[in-house]
């Protein structure tokens, strides 16, 4: 079937047309680093997700801890703590936050240490360790503890507040305190708005990540593939595909077997009519062509026409429609950077978007119509060797 398209594509109809190279191979090599650029955009846009996601995790838990010391502070309010519970937190709390302290100044005097000396303590412990394993453990061991102490850290920073709200409150009368509840009421609400509005971004940030990684996974299969077409085929043959035409629009129903291809690629993917899909095994049936191309390639109008429409459809992405004479439409389907709208009036030859892509790769959908019957575009193109 591949053979009999390829003659059909190769017929001469001794016309003096423009005409431009088509190397399979380079169209190939073209797709090849696109899907590269593409599986780099997909990590870059997956690296940022989790520094977003790094960044968000530190705000909700910040915000968490302010939500506990709000619904603490506000029971105790209702409650009416006592001014001994004030007293004995106060105590409590400067006394923790002078050991905090101390640990804060311990790390100082280390972190100072070892940069003055030039000490990577990683390799300390590395050569004073028995065996691997017990450089692992002790490693463990001080990570650990580093977490702990930044655990301890942050902890006082709320205890501080907890402590300052509650003392505040002890010298209010009982309208001040009303007032003063209203307010932290609705802080501790506004509190919980943002709460649920981070843990939505987080949803959303992770299962971006979930897709980028499927886009990745899927687009490496494609690179597979290309790079075992690529490895096999050495064949670099140069063939000419008319592009600038040189036949008047007047009566499109003379222009069977003469009109210009709208890309610079003839490597069919999918042919016109009934087919059984490899994947599902039901029966498909193409009112047009899918030719391999790269994305971003010259997409041209066949004929002079009127853009009837422009839209977007499952599967074949955006879609333009030209009506021609005689009751002809072209259409060109998986293209996007379009250069005309709706009503423009366009010239055959004229470049009117670029190609796309689709769930089956890198390519363009053409067909011809006439009074909206599909008829096969490779009787009506033309093409020499």
């Amino acid at each position: 079937m591949k053979i009999f398209i390829q003659i059909l594509l190769l017929m001469v109809f001794g016309y003096s047309f423009s005409y431009a190279d088509y190397i399979p191979r380079e169209d190939k090599q073209k797709q090849y680093y696109n899907y590269k650029l593409q599986i780099e955009k997909y990590e870059a846009s997956s690296v940022l997700s989790n520094k977003n996601i790094s960044s968000l995790n530190l705000k909700l838990k910040d915000i968490i801890n302010q939500i506990k010391v709000l619904s603490d502070l506000i029971s105790d309010m209702k409650s009416g703590a006592s001014p001994n519970k004030t007293i004995k937190q106060e105590i409590e709390f400067i006394q923790r936050k002078e050991s905090i302290e101390k640990l804060k100044n311990e790390f100082k005097k280390r972190i100072i240490a070892l940069y003055k000396k030039g000490v990577n303590y990683q390799y300390q412990i590395l050569f004073s360790s028995e065996s691997p394993s017990k450089f692992y453990a002790r490693l463990e061991y001080l990570t650990k503890l580093s977490q702990t102490r930044k655990v301890d850290f942050e902890k006082i920073k709320y205890e501080e507040f907890a402590f300052l709200e509650s003392k505040k409150i002890s010298g209010l009368n009982k309208t001040e305190l009303g007032k003063y509840l209203s307010l932290k009421k609705q802080d501790h609400s506004s509190l919980l708005e943002e709460k649920s509005a981070i843990e939505d971004s987080l949803s959303l940030l992770r299962s971006n990540i979930d897709n980028y990684n499927y886009q990745i996974d899927k687009l490496r299969s494609r690179l597979l593939d290309l790079e075992y077409y690529l490895s096999t085929n050495n064949d670099n043959t140069v063939y000419k595909i008319m592009s600038t035409p040189n036949y008047s629009s007047d009566n499109f129903e003379l222009l069977k077997g003469k009109l210009i291809f709208p890309v610079n690629s003839t490597d069919i993917v999918n042919d016109f009519g009934k087919s059984v899909s490899p994947l599902t095994g039901t029966v498909v049936n193409n009112e047009g062509i899918d030719v391999s191309i790269s994305e971003n390639s010259d997409v041209r109008c066949v004929a002079d026409g009127i853009i009837e429409n422009v839209f977007d459809v499952p599967l074949y992405r955006r879609i333009i429609i030209v009506s021609h004479n005689n009751g002809y439409r072209s259409v060109y389907g998986v293209v996007n950077n379009l250069y005309v709208s709706r009503g423009s009036v366009v010239k055959a030859g004229q470049v009117i978007a670029r190609s796309s892509q689709t769930l089956d790769g890198q390519l363009f959908h053409f067909e011809i119509r006439k009074n909206l019957i599909p008829e096969d575009p490779k009787y009506w193109v033309a093409r020499i060797q």
